[in-house]
């Protein structure tokens, strides 16, 4: 008996839901948004003016298409601008100038401008991100060379706008490691720890050949919220750098390929005569504690391929090769060097060793955290560079006095 009542009510109920999803509230009753309501936020950059001491977010969003699988044209991209007191009325207001309710869930890329770095303002900024449900957390996050602003509005070099422009940049970008992005989940994470620096891509507007407004992701921006009384440090990093940096840790799943050149021909008239494709097979990186002092050594396994030689020199030999090993790790040592002393001279670290010895040696870790501050400039670190594999490559190379 009690089924027979029940199928009425039900009958009933499903006549009456398409009606009741399109009302609803903004005190959250049911309600279902038509797409032309819709502002989709693609990219954000986030500004802060010192003189008058307010925010400014920037957006570029797009109307999403009625059609399935429709492309994206250049009159549904919308930008808009607005400012406050705080991060949190600058997004405020920023709702309230726009017609469309914006959604932040499909942003792919987040921008701080470079004033907002050097005023020692990101912390703030960077809890209304970590608050804000909508924005996903695996975001990218770049420093702008200059205002955020001015890459958000500016015209794409070859995308109908410039939220994919710098996606697919990121993406062709780190399959030859030549800068490093962090998400918005590393840049909490790393920004809460005090002992740990942390690096991220530098975007910038350039004047190109033709003389129009291109945009490029070049070097990397380091941040640094080791000292709490100076929560950001500002220092960029160039592409010799940041393949240096990307030997000490993996950024992403897949190694990417770095090129190295060296002078293999003694005789040679040339800079650099020969170029070998390096890649990470893997990383293994421990600490010990010498006499009270904490001590890193890095191994790293690489493979490579000769991409080309000018060297008047048979590559075949076996002490050619070992020769060119040798040089090859020397240069890959030496920029690892150089970029671990300037780090260290700064008191930046941005290769986690903090965290090595946390895992290793938590007992030392708990007793003299509270003095990595002068501990971690003084560390040694050994780097050894072990070779599982180095292939000619598809050359045919002249032998000495051939006409070339």
């Amino acid at each position: 008996m009690m089924q027979k009542r029940w199928k009425p009510l039900l009958l009933v109920a499903l006549l009456l839901l398409p009606l009741l999803q399109g009302c609803g509230t903004a005190e959250g009753g049911i309600a279902v948004r038509e797409l032309n309501q819709l502002n989709v936020v693609m990219l954000t950059g986030v500004d802060y003016d010192p003189k008058h001491k307010k925010f400014i977010i920037t957006i570029q969003s797009v109307k999403p298409s009625r059609e399935k699988g429709a492309a994206v044209k250049p009159e549904s991209v919308y930008t808009a601008r607005a400012t406050g007191d705080t991060i949190m009325e600058a997004s405020k207001n920023l709702r309230a100038q726009t017609s469309g309710k914006l959604v932040w869930f499909y942003s792919r890329v987040i921008i701080f401008g470079e004033t907002l770095v050097k005023q020692h303002v990101m912390r703030e900024v960077i809890d209304f991100f970590a608050r804000n449900r909508e924005i996903r957390y695996s975001s990218w996050v770049l420093i702008s060379k200059g205002a955020a602003e001015d890459i958000v509005t500016a015209q794409p070099n070859s995308e109908v706008m410039m939220g994919y422009e710098l996606v697919g940049i990121i993406n062709n970008q780190g399959e030859w490691g030549r800068t490093v992005v962090v998400s918005q989940r590393d840049l909490i994470n790393n920004y809460a720890n005090p002992y740990i620096g942390f690096v991220t891509g530098q975007v910038k507007k350039i004047k190109g050949k033709d003389k129009k407004d291109k945009i490029i992701i070049e070097d990397a921006v380091v941040l640094n919220s080791f000292n709490p009384r100076d929560p950001i440090y500002n220092n960029v990093l160039d592409k010799k750098d940041v393949r240096a940096l990307r030997m000490f840790q993996k950024f992403s799943k897949q190694e990417p390929e770095f090129v190295y050149s060296v002078l293999l021909d003694k005789k040679s008239e040339r800079k650099f005569d020969t170029a070998v494709q390096i890649k990470i097979d893997n990383r293994k990186i421990k600490s010990v504690i010498e006499n009270g002092r904490p001590k890193i050594m890095i191994d790293l396994f690489v493979q490579g391929t000769i991409l080309e030689s000018g060297a008047h020199v048979d590559i075949g030999k076996e002490n050619t090769v070992i020769e060119l090993e040798r040089r090859i790790q020397n240069k890959i040592v030496g920029d690892m060097k150089k970029l671990l002393a300037k780090m260290q001279k700064e008191k930046v670290d941005i290769f986690e060793f903090s965290s090595i010895i946390h895992r290793q040696h938590k007992k030392y870790w708990r007793e003299h955290k509270q003095h990595w501050r002068e501990i971690y400039p003084n560390i040694p670190v050994h780097i050894s560079i072990h070779w599982t594999n180095l292939r000619s490559g598809m050359i045919n190379q002249a032998k000495a006095g051939e006409a070339r």
